[in-house]
């Protein structure tokens, strides 16, 4: 049966007779020698290095996974010992910078250090020193505030000026002559009220750390907030002299009487409305720091301690 099938006869199925006799070594004529028995019946190479270079270091290499990277011990608690040591630092520096703060102070009660007289400039009558005098993370409030009180300087002095321009120009009818009268009362009582009342409160709050100083900060500058917005507007009120403020709507007023009173006008008008402006930043910066420090609580404190202390003096005069 097995020569009946046509395919039982497989070509590929040869005896060890019939298989090609493995040629022995020869020279290649150019110095080396090519061996077959090399190479096996399949035609690849079957080397012995590269079997063993599989079996043995290289395969460890390949196979076995990467060594890990040792981790600091201890990094993160040497971090944070650094930063409590940062901190104890800055509170250290705090408390002496406060400490120096106070014995100036009452060097300065008591007569033995007199600060010298440097502002202004042209005629000085007391001492002004922000970079020496206030500490470096108040500074830069102070010093915006000491701005709003030279810009409140400038608007108050320009609406002298207009209201005089008013006077000469438009003569003294419509109340023009006691409107210059309390234009001048205005920059005579407002300058030295507002280096007393707001300026010089944050300029003493931010050097002895105070809340009560700052809530009457707070008080009298809201107070120049309030007028500056009523200078630049000039509202024609029954009780006040529009005349005296030289703001818009009285600016439109005088456009129609004479025009370089009107420009006037307007300029004095732009001058409040850029210390509105300047002022409300002033107040805002103000009251983040206050805020920022703790200030409604010591606030808090601070007028129950005085409170608990008239109480006790009121109770020991009865006695």
């Amino acid at each position: 049966m097995a020569k009946d099938n046509p395919f039982s006869d497989n070509p590929f199925n040869k005896s060890e007779a019939e298989k090609v006799p493995s040629a022995g070594a020869y020279d290649t004529g150019y110095g080396s020698t090519y061996d077959p028995s090399a190479w096996g019946q399949n035609g690849h190479t079957q080397s012995a290095s590269t079997s063993s270079a599989w079996d043995g270091g290289a395969k460890t290499a390949y196979t076995s996974p990467p060594a890990p990277v040792p981790k600091a011990v201890g990094a993160d608690e040497d971090y944070g010992r650094r930063a409590d040591h940062l901190d104890l630092k800055e509170k250290e520096l705090r408390a002496k910078e406060a400490e120096l703060r106070k014995l100036e102070q009452d060097l300065r009660s008591t007569g033995a250090l007199k600060p010298e007289k440097n502002w202004p400039p042209c005629c000085a009558f007391t001492h002004h020193d922000i970079a020496g005098e206030i500490p470096a993370g108040e500074q830069k409030t102070v010093r915006f505030c000491y701005w709003a009180f030279l810009g409140f300087n400038i608007a108050v002095l320009f609406n002298v000026f207009g209201s005089l321009c008013a006077l000469c120009a438009l003569g003294p009818g419509a109340g023009r002559l006691p409107a210059f009268f309390l234009s001048a009362c205005y920059a005579c009582a407002g300058i030295p009220g507002a280096w007393i009342l707001w300026y010089m409160r944050v300029y003493n709050a931010a050097i002895k750390d105070r809340a009560f100083t700052y809530a009457i900060f707070f008080l009298f500058f809201f107070i120049h907030i309030i007028f500056c917005v009523w200078s630049a507007i000039s509202p024609p009120l029954p009780f006040s002299n529009d005349w005296s403020h030289t703001g818009f709507m009285c600016a439109i007023k005088a456009f129609g009487s004479n025009t370089f009173v009107g420009v006037i006008f307007i300029i004095g008008a732009c001058f409040w409305t850029l210390e509105t402006l300047w002022s409300f930043w002033c107040l805002k910066m103000v009251y983040s720091a206050f805020r920022g420090n703790g200030g409604e609580r010591r606030l808090k404190q601070e007028v129950a301690g005085a409170m608990a202390q008239h109480a006790v003096t009121r109770g020991s005069s009865r006695v």
